[in-house]
């Protein structure tokens, strides 16, 4: 992955939430919510080339459900210097399997709890306390995408945590239909605690008018001044659906990703954290330290 074609992003930048989907050469689970298009390395690598970017870390998507193969495949072929993982583990993951996935490259494990926006306290504080407690042997980060909801149910767990805690997108803050901001301030009083870090991912997600929202650069400034040395960048390639359409769509049918114009988005993103030393710490300096990349 080579043949960088701009440079948008700082030198050395990270983007901390990308998905690679391969079913051609590793299929999908049979349980599955929707059936994503293909989104291969050779799609990131052009991606890549529309921004600079030169490091990732790979998130495994549900659609491969605790089957981390295409993860892994993806940390072989890039390798230690510029990527690594947040896998995807079960109850029939072993602690040797946890141990090889962190001999790849894996960094942390992830609890996807946003299909249940209402919360479900029970299952996800049970599900929660079992992944940090397989995750603090080797010290892995525990990735929560949960609603503000979901996410007010654990805070005490959360707040309890031997490992470091990270909150996809924008951590649950969203934008109501009303305009209305919902759960910026228990996004803040997460960042108080001194293991809990944001991705800034996505801001086209938590709002229905998308990354347009007027609301959306109070939310991103909010956040940096609060604590701009826990939040990271991630882009979400390759923009999955989701929604009401995938809900009509049905799981089998395949999903459309979404037409996102990645280096305006990047750009004005630059704008709302402000120039300078404050964009290398979120896109570059913080995410080196949470997913121990090598120094650059």
């Amino acid at each position: 992955m080579s043949n960088v074609i701009h440079r948008v992003v700082p030198a050395g930048s990270i983007d901390t939430h990308v998905h690679v989907f391969d079913p051609n050469r590793f299929a999908y689970a049979s349980g599955r919510d929707y059936t994503p298009a293909s989104a291969d390395l050779q799609d990131l690598q052009a991606f890549a080339g529309t921004l600079g970017l030169e490091r990732f870390v790979f998130v495994q998507p549900s659609v491969y459900g605790t089957d981390n193969s295409a993860l892994l495949a993806a940390l072989e072929v890039t390798g230690p210097e510029r990527s690594r993982g947040v896998a995807v583990i079960g109850p029939e993951t072993t602690d040797q399997d946890i141990a090889s996935l962190h001999a790849a490259g894996v960094r942390g494990l992830r609890l996807n709890a946003s299909s249940n926006p209402d919360g479900g306290a029970a299952d996800v504080r049970e599900a929660l306390q079992t992944l940090m407690a397989r995750a603090e042997p080797l010290g892995l980060a525990v990735e929560l995408f949960c609603s503000s909801t979901s996410l007010a149910a654990v805070e005490d767990i959360i707040a309890s945590s031997p490992v470091p805690i990270i909150l996809d997108h924008f951590g649950g803050a969203t934008v109501a239909d009303d305009g209305t901001v919902v759960g910026l301030d228990q996004v803040i009083r997460f960042l108080a605690l001194p293991h809990v870090w944001v991705k800034l991912s996505a801001a086209y997600r938590i709002a229905k008018a998308g990354a347009a929202a007027p609301q959306i650069p109070s939310i991103v400034r909010a956040l940096v001044e609060a604590r701009a040395d826990r939040l990271v960048w991630a882009s979400d390639w390759p923009h999955t659906g989701g929604g009401a359409a995938r809900k009509r769509r049905g799981p089998a049918a395949v999903e459309p990703f979404r037409e996102i114009d990645d280096a305006a988005e990047v750009s004005t993103f630059l704008t709302w954290i402000g120039p300078g030393e404050t964009a290398r710490q979120i896109l570059v300096d913080n995410p080196a330290r949470l997913f121990r990349f090598p120094s650059s």
